[in-house]
């Protein structure tokens, strides 16, 4: 009796064993495609990135029998790119969905260039039922620039949101906000006030010392989140 339950336990130990292991990205992978596969209707939102200006997929799989889209989470009206049974077609320009991969439950959108404009919350749809929802967001863009020999800094500011421009010394750790950025008006704190101006969409400090080298971060307001780091060098 207790040879066969010996034999039994070590049974279940080599079976355990030889189980197949998944890493916690092929695991989250699965789960997430049978969440998708097995409960339309109640689509997570889950976060894409992409690089600026480079070719990015939100992916949906799905059968779809009928028509499908990808429009906007908080207003279905608005629509980016659908498909039927005959054919695709792009609502607006730098959307994608190919009628190739639809007719294999591929219902994936590719936006061809996306820009900062298009950080939005898209929503996969098949027969009205949410399948896949989206937020786009843009990687912070790395930017080395160094001040000119006048003392002056130049940052790009081409974004549409409300932003604040943030300091970080090359020896400190503490953060200095400079200026907030709304609606195209400037606001500066007192010490940078007199040196500081917009034109379009170009910041420019000027009168900047060798000792103001560091990191300037330009920050979304309403979502705390970098939009462009730039490494800040004096002239030799």
């Amino acid at each position: 009796m207790i040879h066969r339950k010996l034999k039994h336990t070590s049974l279940l130990r080599e079976k355990k064993q030889n189980m197949p292991s998944c890493s916690v990205h092929h695991c989250v992978l699965f789960l997430l495609t049978l969440t998708l596969t097995t409960d339309p209707g109640a689509a997570a939102e889950f976060p894409i990135y992409a690089k600026l200006h480079q070719s990015v997929t939100l992916p949906c799989e799905a059968r779809c029998s009928g028509r499908a889209k990808w429009s906007l989470d908080s207003n279905r009206d608005v629509v980016f790119a659908r498909c039927d049974q005959t054919s695709c077609t792009s609502v607006q320009e730098g959307y994608e969905m190919s009628h190739d991969q639809f007719k294999r439950g591929d219902l994936s959108l590719t936006i061809t260039n996306p820009d900062y404009s298009m950080r939005k919350t898209y929503t996969c749809e098949c027969d009205h039922s949410d399948y896949v929802t989206v937020r786009l967001r843009i990687f912070t863009v790395f930017s080395a620039v160094q001040m000119q020999t006048e003392g002056d800094l130049k940052l790009d500011l081409t974004v549409p949101e409300s932003v604040k421009v943030i300091y970080r010394g090359s020896v400190s750790a503490d953060d200095v906000q400079i200026c907030n950025v709304t609606d195209r008006t400037l606001q500066c704190n007192t010490e940078y006030t007199p040196r500081t101006s917009l034109s379009n969409s170009e910041l420019t400090l000027r009168n900047m010392w060798r000792s103001e080298s560091g990191t300037y971060t330009i920050r979304n307001l309403d979502h705390e989140e970098d939009i462009q780091t730039s490494p800040c060098s004096a002239p030799v």
